[in-house]
């Protein structure tokens, strides 16, 4: 196992043993610091994604942000090219089914041909991110392709709980670092 996986598997395992009080609690402080970011007041197209296990909690965030007007758009996995479609949501219940790795996916009918150039903002996970804005994330490497693709003029912003800040993490030619990291006690500004 190479350092990356070991790194990974620490930090979900540790992650797993969070109660569902403090992934509550924790998700809650960062959506309301996301809903903060000055970068917020001018963005149109919001590229978030649908929490599983116990990642930060997004089906709140999504609800706000659709009420509040946003153009929300979640990934879906394409396995065959090791990269994410999108799809704009409009409502939760109907929009979503069970995907790839028991994530929440965009319904076939609703997904786009092609991913929309002109994101505002996407919200990456992660297992751990470092300081400098690296993360490991479940290792399938969809978001690093899709964020050098796509990611273009957007802001990128992790979401991690700050017990997975981690010091420093091996980094690879084709790993996107993000711009700012929301954790449930700060934000961290990348660039």
């Amino acid at each position: 196992m190479n350092e990356k996986e070991k790194i990974r598997e620490k930090c979900l395992s540790q992650r797993a043993q969070i109660s569902n009080t403090k992934v509550s609690s924790w998700s809650k402080k960062i959506k309301n610091k996301f809903f903060d970011l000055p970068q917020l007041e001018n963005a149109k197209k919001v590229m978030a994604y649908a929490s599983m296990r116990k990642e930060i909690e997004t089906f709140e965030l999504l609800e706000e942000l659709l009420e509040k007007g946003y153009l929300v758009y979640l990934p879906y996995t394409r396995q065959d090219i090791v990269d994410l479609g999108t799809a704009q949501i409009n409502n939760l219940d109907k929009d979503l089914k069970d995907g790839v790795f028991g994530v929440q996916e965009p319904v076939v009918k609703i997904r786009d041909e092609e991913v929309p150039v002109d994101f505002d903002i996407i919200i990456v996970p992660g297992a751990c991110f470092t300081v400098q804005g690296y993360r490991i994330g479940y290792g399938g490497g969809y978001y690093d392709s899709f964020l050098a693709k796509h990611a273009n003029g957007a802001l990128k912003v992790g979401f991690c709980y700050d017990c997975f800040i981690v010091d420093s993490i091996p980094v690879e030619d084709h790993d996107v670092p993000v711009d700012l990291i929301i954790t449930e006690k700060r934000i961290i500004n990348i660039k």
